[in-house]
């Protein structure tokens, strides 16, 4: 992968080897961040509602892409990014998390969401929602966890789940038996997938549940909320694993094809189950992120693929075309009473398709602007 002088894309912290004076760059990446940049716009402009009509056997083709496409781009950069916290950390230790990671994401939360709750006020009017998050302690926690209630909570959580990984790497290190540190980390890997497992159960429909008191009650409010963190717990041991297994040269096609193989299985069972058994897919309690975006994790580091220059071009811009396309799909063209709103009535996938080009466009626009900008240029 070429590395982008002017990018400091969140997910491209460092491509390099420790064990290698020349940097080896992982070229797969920058495929993810491609495709899974222009999933998230799509989703949110709606671009696959124009297969609403179709199917394929029960499903609509529409909530397959929804749920197991485009819903997997937020458990994609969480691999990509710890993956990469993982490599960094472990030739710098816990400074680089306390000096540089930790300071990184918080600036990144505090800007974009400032930003956000700005823009929003001045485009609504509307202060309601800004005055309801500070009407109590838990208010105005769930408001500070979700990122002001929007996409934003990505950055809360993956500070939440790097901290969380720097711990996990310093218990992890006092073992010193390989085989012991393999060990901790496939229980860990387990529990937090029962745990994961818990929550999509506690969101299914379940009168028994809805008098629930205590701790119960907590879990299920904490299993419903779309902002939860701990949903992605698993993924602090997926990336230490492939971590692991990096550093010691193991990864290799021969070497991993019994678990990709795995993996996929894991993927098409859990998929399997969750589409058979619930309704309520477009959310993270879902086993089958876990373990299609760890497979997609392995591909990416196997792939030897030459990157296009379009496509090095569009990953360099993946955290501005997701922060910055909200201010369109989220602010502009939201509600009934938005810019686009009378060519909806009339030819409504026209609008979709206008929305989704204008959002993606003019994100990778205002990318190259912010970079020309000495404040903004590090928030893109």
């Amino acid at each position: 992968m070429t590395k982008h002088s002017n990018s400091s894309s969140l997910w491209q912290q460092s491509d390099s080897h420790p064990q290698k004076q020349q940097k080896q760059k992982f070229e797969g990446f920058d495929f993810l961040r491609t495709v899974f940049a222009i999933a998230i716009v799509a989703l949110h402009a709606q671009l696959f509602s124009l297969l609403e009509d179709f199917k394929i056997g029960p499903f609509y083709v529409e909530d397959i892409l929804d749920a197991n496409v485009a819903y997997f781009a937020v458990p994609v950069f969480f691999q990509i990014s710890l993956f990469l916290f993982y490599i960094k950390s472990e030739k710098l230790g816990p400074r680089y998390l306390l000096q540089k990671r930790l300071p990184k994401l918080i600036s990144l939360y505090l800007f974009w969401v400032i930003a956000n709750i700005i823009f929003n006020i001045l485009l609504t009017g509307k202060t309601e929602s800004l005055r309801s998050s500070t009407s109590s302690l838990r208010a105005f926690t769930e408001f500070v966890v979700s990122g002001g209630n929007s996409p934003l909570y990505f950055f809360f959580s993956l500070a939440f789940i790097t901290a969380l990984t720097e711990v996990s790497i310093l218990l992890i290190s006092k073992a010193k038996r390989k085989s012991l540190k393999n060990t901790i980390l496939y229980v860990a890997l387990f529990a937090s997938c029962v745990l994961v497992f818990v929550f999509s159960v506690l969101r299914l429909p379940n009168p028994s549940l809805q008098n629930a008191s205590g701790l119960i009650k907590f879990a299920v409010g904490l299993a419903q909320w779309n902002y939860n963190p701990l949903n992605f717990l698993p993924y602090i041991f997926t990336t230490a694993i492939v971590a692991q297994e990096f550093n010691s040269r193991k990864i290799g096609f021969l070497n991993s094809k019994l678990k990709l193989f795995v993996l996929f299985w894991f993927f098409l069972i859990f998929s399997i189950l969750e589409w058979t058994l619930s309704k309520d897919l477009l959310n993270y309690s879902r086993l089958s992120l876990v373990f299609g975006s760890w497979l997609l994790l392995y591909l990416a580091l196997l792939s030897t693929r030459k990157v296009p220059a379009t496509v090095q071009f569009i990953s360099g811009c993946s955290l501005g075309i997701y922060t910055l396309h909200l201010f369109f799909t989220h602010g502009f063209f939201a509600g009934e009473s938005n810019i686009l709103a009378p060519l909806a009535k009339s030819f409504p996938a026209l609008k979709i398709l206008i929305e989704f080009f204008i959002a993606l466009s003019a994100s990778i626009l205002l990318t190259l602007l912010f970079r020309r900008v000495k404040f903004l240029k590090g928030f893109v």
